[in-house]
Order: structure tokens, then C-alpha cells, then sequence
């Protein structure tokens, strides 16, 4: 167990430099309300990771600070109610995004773009987002 949890976080790190190094966020054009792929990582403890060679997960664009930033929330195909997650549906499956797990990263962990979250929903999920902070 200990050697398979000093691998992945040894393959993230050779991952995260040459993400860093790239020059990937200039070519992709992001929007709030946008799911996309990013490689989120090899995290510590309750916080979401990524899965598979690029540590990716989906997440929505909540807020796009400028063409390098954007707030980031995971969304995952897990139904789990609660305070800070809001379950929606996309192509007759459901999904839930987990607002407790939101932070800002870069541009440069983005890998594609899965879709557009419905305007009532994006609005319900803003609304969320306000009564936290």
C-alpha cells in the first residue's frame, strides 16, 4: 500500500513539472459554466484526485478570473447528497459537483473540454456558492 502511494505521487510530480512548463493554456479558450478535463493531481488526505496516467477529473468552471485562472469544482459520477454538493443531469445520467472541494487553479491543467452545464443549473450552483462565502 505504502509503495503503490509512493508511486502515484512520484509519477504526479514528473507529471506536474511538465505541466508547469507548458505552454498548453494559451491555445485553450475556456468559459464559466464549462465542465472540462484537468489534470487535478495527486492530492493529500479527503481532497479529490485525479485518475489514470494524467490525474484527470472533471470539473466545472465556476469563475474564470482571466485566461490563465478559474475557480474549479470536481464533479464526480458518485451521487453523494449533502450541504455542499448539487446533483444534476447530463445526458440522462446524474452527477454530482462537490462545492466543499472547490479551488482555483490553472489553465494549464486543462485537457479537454467535456461540455456546457445547463444555465439553471450553473445559476442554482452560483446561488450555492454565494451562501458559503
Amino acid at each position: 500500500m505504502l509503495l503503490k502511494i509512493i508511486q502515484e505521487f512520484n509519477a504526479w510530480s514528473k507529471l506536474k513539472i511538465d505541466i508547469h512548463l507548458s505552454k498548453k493554456s494559451q491555445t485553450f479558450y475556456f468559459k464559466e459554466g464549462q465542465i472540462w478535463w484537468v489534470s487535478l493531481g495527486q492530492n493529500i488526505g479527503s481532497e479529490e484526485n485525479g485518475k489514470n496516467f494524467h490525474f484527470e477529473r472533471p470539473v466545472l468552471i465556476l469563475k474564470k478570473f482571466n485566461a490563465d485562472m478559474f475557480l474549479a469544482v470536481p464533479t464526480s459520477s458518485k451521487i453523494k447528497p449533502g450541504n455542499y454538493r448539487y446533483i444534476f443531469q447530463r445526458n440522462h445520467l446524474q452527477y454530482t459537483i462537490n462545492l466543499s472541494q472547490m479551488r482555483v487553479i490553472s489553465a494549464k491543467r486543462l485537457l479537454r473540454r467535456l461540455g456546457k452545464l445547463e444555465a439553471e443549473d450553473y445559476k442554482n450552483i452560483q446561488n450555492m456558492f454565494r451562501k458559503l462565502v
